[in-house]
């Protein structure tokens, strides 16, 4: 049995059998339900967070969307059929919720731009707040960690620059046991599809990371 399905039937276990309220033995149910989706979500949340970042338009869209991905699967457990089948499941969610949340984002920007539209017709201007740059960001730091925000920063944005399916075969490869298997449920590629994908964006990620450094 996989760690999955041992960490599944745990908090079925769990919800199911739940001993009488107020005694060790319930509080005790209670931890061990709660640490087995705390495994879960460990085992599996830095790759889901990578899929709904190349599927959606900021870190923070990204972090939001895992947040609810894992929300909805805490609240629908009981729906699993396949114990094994966790991880796919999981990724289902994910793109769920990203669809969900790049139709939301249309039908913002479409009221942002009517209301943009209207502000110009009639004169009214609304001034942008000021958002630091990365010099106002790292000010006053010591330089080592400066340096090191630098370096993140350069790499950050280095990535932001690749092909989705190459950003995403990268997450997977470092971050993934069985990066395989995830690349063909969340690429749909073969192994070999993958690691031409993985090749590539290595290739193009050193490039941009050399000249962004010259």
């Amino acid at each position: 049995m996989s760690p999955d399905a041992r960490d599944l039937e745990q908090i079925r276990l769990a919800r199911s059998n739940p001993p009488p309220h107020g005694d060790a033995a319930s509080a005790g149910a209670c931890r061990s339900g709660e640490e087995a989706f705390a495994r879960l979500y460990d085992r599996h949340a830095t790759v889901v967070r990578a899929l709904c970042r190349v599927q959606l338009r900021s870190e923070e869209e990204a972090d939001d969307a895992l947040q609810e991905t894992f929300i909805r699967a805490y609240r629908k457990l009981d729906m699993v059929q396949d114990a094994e089948g966790v991880r796919s499941w999981l990724y289902a969610i994910a793109r769920l919720v990203c669809a969900e949340r790049r139709r939301s984002a249309r039908r913002r920007d479409l009221h942002e731009q009517r209301a943009r539209n209207l502000a110009e017709r009639t004169g009214v201007v609304n001034a942008a707040p000021h958002q630091p740059d990365m010099a106002e960001a790292v000010a006053g730091f010591p330089a080592a960690q400066a340096d090191r925000a630098e370096q993140l920063d350069r790499l950050s944005r280095a990535l932001e620059q690749l092909p989705d399916d190459e950003r995403l075969a990268l997450h997977l490869y470092y971050l993934e046991s069985d990066p395989i298997a995830a690349a063909s449920e969340c690429l749909g590629v073969s192994r070999s599809g993958f690691y031409k994908l993985l090749t590539r964006g290595r290739e193009r990620l050193a490039s941009l990371m050399t000249r962004a450094h010259a």
